[in-house]
């Protein structure tokens, strides 16, 4: 490698820097275009022959742009007046063309666990890519920015191997050299980097991490020291957000004036460089798959960023019903997926007439398109709840989880993963459980409780899912948290991995709960709460060392509550994967919502808006509700939440979402006496707190009140 490279390389290590947040980023309604709502058509087949009358199809149907590939000709969209965006500017992932070289690589690396098969193609890290790069970015945008398109997608499905598969990119020379000089930074000196992983290396040049195998060898002996392979993992999901980010830099240069950003995001993994807390610093626009709570999770990294979700449902309903959701959620539009076998309009029939799919969406956008623009100036209320999202602990269970593979995990792909995922469900347990009781939360960083988020943004209660992985700066942030009022509670395993996914000799948080742990057998037996049984069983076997237990399961002490400083802190010691199953098959999820409800009780956690039924006085099941605060008024809305991926997730025992998809009457109480207006109808009500009214289960209930009706 001629020296000039090299040193072109550090020079350019250096500017990239850490990931951060891009520069001068603009709010979702100042970029051009996007403070209306935009239906956008992603069409296989481009745009047909007759433009003309393609285009007034489309708006016939509510549609308000289309996709374009890079180099295209953007004319037809300049003479119809018609909304455009640009796609795969430069994407990084191996589909397509690309994709008999990971093909090759899967096939080479799992035969013969040769590293030479670890080689990304192209490399991040080699000196060459990045110059390469801004130039071909850097001529598309050129050539269409005089064209003023919606948005500048970067790639659609980018990462750094196959979506979120495991393939341990990258070992090049270029890479394991930056990854070094990043562990020389993390660490400090080569005797820490020894005693944190349990290795001998005698100079850094001789540090390699270990490959999947191989950590897997080490785990077959009893260590459950993942460091070697998590550290990677880590250092590549930062050199994949560092690369986007610059390509994010790279089409301002040019265009400042469109948001950059792409599509087609995975769920958050240990894989694939999706830790979505670094991506959500490097994008001015995303599209993620909603898997995983990848879109509430962007909410909360990005609450002032342009948000769009791909729309695959095939019919009016449940998709009138996905939008809804969305838009209450923050989504300015959305990317509608039109194929061959899920037309909105036939392109194949003289006129292109519109579908049944195309004819149904019609109304939905018309009303989408009234109601979205007041609602985007609008802040969205929360209850002061983080959840937390760790990336480290991502990657612990992924390991975790690969265990039941046997040798067969590296055919743990993304699909398989987005139902598989044990994390994914206890995490979505506690998202649909705060939701369930009409309350409000935010994902909260690993890296923005180290800098003290949960104190400076004065939350009220933190909640652990299985964060089995923390750094002692979090560690420490949250016992700051507690001692000065804060309510922390966590179900199991939690901060018994250092961030390294290092197992410690005891929990980092267990003295802040008040227990011991007493081994590593799990106890039989589920959690009975009230004289009635949860279904939750009971994790862990655990001692009380300060903390005193509600109620027990198996024999072991669950609902552990302690007190610290000004706050408490609760240990629950129980599953919670199968709340997301219980809770479609109402009342079974009853008793573990009552439960929760307690618990946030005790701190002072109440919802402000309550959804009864009529017809039992109790919580309405399956109802979410949004609250927003104007300038001149706040709003409410409120829907039925099922599951979106039930026929997914019936792999896994999930029901369908029968008991959600039938009308029931809703009283919704307020806070207090107010003025309320039906935003959708018009319809006003003579002040009152409360109102009764039948709840449709495809479309919202949407309030405007008096300013500060929708607060506690």
């Amino acid at each position: 490698m001629n020296p000039v490279h090299y040193l072109l390389f550090f020079i350019l290590i250096g500017m990239m820097g850490a990931a951060r947040p891009c520069e001068a980023q603009k709010k979702a309604g100042d970029w051009p275009g996007w403070n209306r709502y935009q239906a956008v058509l992603w069409s296989t087949g481009g745009v047909p022959e007759n433009a003309p009358s393609w285009f007034k199809q489309l708006r016939q149907a509510g549609i308000t742009a289309q996709e374009m590939d890079r180099g295209g000709d953007p004319s037809p969209f300049l003479q119809n007046d018609f909304g455009f965006y640009v796609e795969n500017i430069y994407r990084i992932a191996f589909l397509h063309g690309a994709r008999p070289a990971y093909e090759a690589d899967f096939k080479g690396y799992t035969e013969t666990k040769d590293k030479k098969y670890l080689i990304r193609k192209p490399c991040l890290h080699d000196p060459a890519y990045l110059p390469e790069a801004r130039e071909t970015i850097q001529r598309y945008i050129r050539q269409h920015k005089d064209s003023k398109p919606l948005l500048y997608d970067i790639g659609d499905e980018m990462s750094l191997g196959s979506f979120a598969s495991p393939m341990d990119y990258c070992f090049s020379e270029h890479t394991l050299r930056a990854f070094r000089g990043w562990l020389q930074k993390e660490y400090g000196s080569l005797r820490a980097l020894n005693r944190e992983w349990e290795t001998s290396f005698t100079s850094w040049d001789a540090v390699e991490p270990m490959t999947t195998y191989e950590i897997k060898e080490r785990e077959s002996g009893g260590s459950e020291n993942y460091a070697p392979w998590a550290d990677h993992r880590t250092f590549m999901e930062i050199a994949f957000a560092e690369a986007l980010g610059k390509f994010r830099d790279y089409i301002h240069e040019i265009d400042p004036d469109v948001p950059a950003g792409a599509e087609g995001l995975q769920m958050p993994s240990a894989w694939g460089g999706f830790d979505l807390w670094r991506l959500s610093k490097v994008f001015d626009w995303i599209e993620p798959y909603d898997i995983g709570n990848s879109r509430e999770i962007f909410r909360s990294f990005m609450p002032d960023g342009l948000v769009l979700s791909t729309l695959f449902e095939p019919d009016g309903k449940s998709a009138g019903r996905r939008l809804w959701r969305l838009l209450l959620t923050g989504d300015r539009g959305t990317i509608i997926w039109d194929d061959e076998s899920s037309r909105c309009v036939d392109k194949d029939k003289e006129g292109y007439p519109l579908t049944r799919r195309g004819q149904e969406l019609a109304p939905v956008f018309e009303e989408l398109r009234r109601i979205g623009p007041t609602l985007f100036g609008l802040k969205l209320r929360d209850d002061r709840i983080a959840i937390h999202y760790s990336q480290a602990s991502i990657h612990a269970h992924w390991m975790f989880d690969s265990r039941a593979d046997g040798n067969s995990w590296p055919r743990r792909f993304s699909s398989y993963e987005s139902v598989h995922s044990g994390l994914a469900q206890v995490r979505d347990s506690f998202v649909r459980i705060l939701e369930d009781l009409g309350l409000q939360y935010k994902f909260v960083s690993y890296e923005q409780i180290e800098q003290g988020a949960l104190v400076k943004e004065s939350y009220k209660a933190l909640l652990l899912p299985q964060s089995v992985a923390l750094s002692p700066q979090e560690a420490r942030q949250i016992e700051a948290f507690v001692m000065a009022g804060g309510t922390v509670i966590a179900d199991s395993m939690t901060a018994t991995m250092d961030d390294h996914c290092k197992r410690l000799p005891s929990g980092q948080l267990d003295a802040l709960f008040g227990i011991e742990r007493a081994g590593t057998s799990k106890p039989a037996g589920n959690l009975s709460w009230k004289d009635q049984d949860t279904s939750l069983p009971a994790a862990e076997a655990l001692r009380l060392k300060g903390g005193k237990a509600k109620v027990e399961a198996g024999g072991q002490p669950c609902v552990i509550e302690n007190r610290a400083g000004k706050g408490r802190a609760v240990y629950l010691n129980i599953s919670m994967a199968r709340y997301g199953k219980l809770r479609l098959v109402p009342p079974k999820g009853d008793p573990a919502r009552s439960l929760f409800e307690s618990v946030l009780a005790a701190s002072g956690i109440k919802a402000a808006v309550r959804a009864f039924s009529p017809a039992t006085g109790k919580l309405l099941p399956g109802v979410r509700v949004w609250r927003y605060q104007g300038e001149k008024a706040d709003y409410i809305a409120l829907m039925r939440n099922p599951e979106f991926r039930a026929s997914e997730l019936g792999a896994i025992g999930y029901s369908d979402n029968a008991a959600f998809e039938t009308a029931e009457e809703v009283q919704v109480v307020f806070p207090r006496q107010t003025a309320v207006r039906n935003l959708r109808t018009g319809q006003t009500y003579a002040k009152t707190d409360r109102l009764t009214l039948p709840l449709d289960p495809w479309s919202p209930l949407i309030f405007e009140v008096e300013k500060g009706s929708g607060r506690q």
